[in-house]
């Protein structure tokens, strides 16, 4: 890790943290509000095998927004989903921390999203007294506060929180779990890369910009959220087209550097177009699908068709799996049903269907949860009650994510993938 990532931090993360007690109440309401847990009341109860299986296992979790709210990362808060102290008691081992910059008002008399709508993202920095009137500006906070989280780790007590920026990170991160070290790895993701060739879309500009956020430790990187913009169309949004030229250079650039590429609430059309164009797997960090979920409850325009299903599949790559209604369903035994419907259609293309399932749970990300970020084990319980073995659980709950990574991050290859499967498999049985 660079020592100016701290540098750069340094103060920012701590003074939010410090200032949070200071804040109005209606901001702790506006979080409950927003970031709600859906008790199911069908939920599995866990019993001593599924504790004992849950704790054997490596967890990694595509996707959380937790940067977006004014909450210390390293204290256990009793509203929204997550934070270090609760995502080590549901046994954490990865977390991916993602960052909103731009999230538009869904008017329920339009059936798609516009960037001109109303900003809630910019609302919530603004009342937070964060950078307000730019999305950049927003992305680049939210890594700072990460980056403070990890100094100020380092100084205390609890758990490190440990930046994972290279595959030999990783090994060593899953080493250092096997051993029992009170560590947690986590990573940086952009959830829209909405300014990213905004003003100059010229190729040299996008590549400059790819760059100073790899330098800052942004290690996935999603080109669009709910609405289209200068990179690509949204599953969400009003045009819905496929990759715009400064969005090939950006996906191209970003895999160059070995960032992982996450097609989360991409459009079909760009989903298509990132196919053919990418030369590493790349993945949808949380998602539900239409065939199992398309009525109400779940939004079919979020979820992914059968055809976006399987240009991932074949790229190699991940599907996330969210814990929250509007992805798949009320209740959490559609959860399971979801991850068994993508099996399927990888087994059905000859590839081993427990190999492209992960977890996304979406916390803190304005859903209502239905599986609590200190309760997993109630999700390992279900996978059981579902029916999937100890082998296809642990597959699922972090196997894959470390593969992928271990195998297409910076300083990775197949050989660090089989490297980081065999000490998963020997260390964490």
């Amino acid at each position: 890790m660079k020592r100016r990532h701290l540098l750069l931090a340094g103060g920012v993360g701590a003074a939010a943290a410090a200032g949070a007690a200071l804040r109005p109440p209606a901001l702790a309401a506006v979080d409950r509000g927003f970031n709600r847990f859906a008790i199911d009341p069908e939920a599995p109860v866990p019993d001593a095998t599924d504790r004992q299986l849950h704790e054997s296992l490596f967890l990694a979790d595509l996707h959380a927004d937790c940067l977006k709210w004014d909450r210390d990362l390293l204290t256990w808060s009793d509203y929204g989903h997550a934070d270090v102290p609760r995502l080590k008691a549901g046994n954490t081992a990865l977390q991916v921390f993602a960052m909103v910059t731009h999230s538009p008002v869904n008017f329920p008399w339009r059936d798609c999203l516009s960037a001109d709508a109303p900003n809630h993202a910019a609302w919530l920095a603004l009342v937070q007294g964060r950078p307000f009137r730019s999305t950049r500006g927003r992305a680049f906070y939210q890594m700072d506060l990460f980056w403070d989280a990890v100094h100020r780790s380092r100084l205390s007590d609890g758990t490190e929180l440990r930046p994972i920026l290279n595959a030999s990170e990783l090994l060593a991160l899953i080493a250092a779990r096997s051993e029992g070290q009170d560590v947690m790895g986590g990573m940086l993701a952009l959830e829209g890369g909405h300014w990213v060739g905004q003003y100059d879309p010229g190729p040299g500009v996008v590549t400059a910009e790819i760059q100073r956020l790899y330098d800052r430790g942004l290690r996935l990187f999603a080109p669009v959220h709910r609405f289209d913009n200068p990179l690509g169309g949204s599953s969400e949004g009003c045009a819905r087209y496929g990759l715009t030229p400064a969005g090939e250079v950006a996906l191209q650039v970003a895999e160059e550097h070995g960032m992982v590429i996450d097609l989360a609430h991409a459009s079909e059309d760009l989903i298509q177009d990132a196919a053919r164009l990418l030369k590493k797997p790349f993945i949808v960090s949380h998602t539900g699908v239409r065939a199992v979920c398309e009525g109400p409850p779940c939004l079919p325009d979020r979820n992914m068709s059968d055809d976006s299903i399987r240009a991932v599949l074949d790229s190699g790559g991940l599907i996330g799996i969210g814990y929250w209604g509007m992805a798949v369903g009320q209740g959490v035994a559609n959860i399971p049903r979801v991850m068994a419907h993508i099996m399927e259609i990888a087994e059905q293309r000859g590839l081993n269907g427990a190999d492209h399932v992960a977890l996304g749970s979406d916390f803190d990300g304005s859903v209502a949860t239905q599986i609590s970020a200190d309760e997993l084990v109630v999700l390992t319980a279900t996978l059981r009650a579902a029916g999937f073995d100890r082998e296809v659980i642990a597959r699922i709950a972090g196997r894959n994510v470390c593969r992928l990574l271990a195998g297409n991050m910076p300083g990775g290859s197949p050989a660090m993938a089989r490297q980081a499967e065999q000490v998963l498999e020997n260390g964490f049985a």
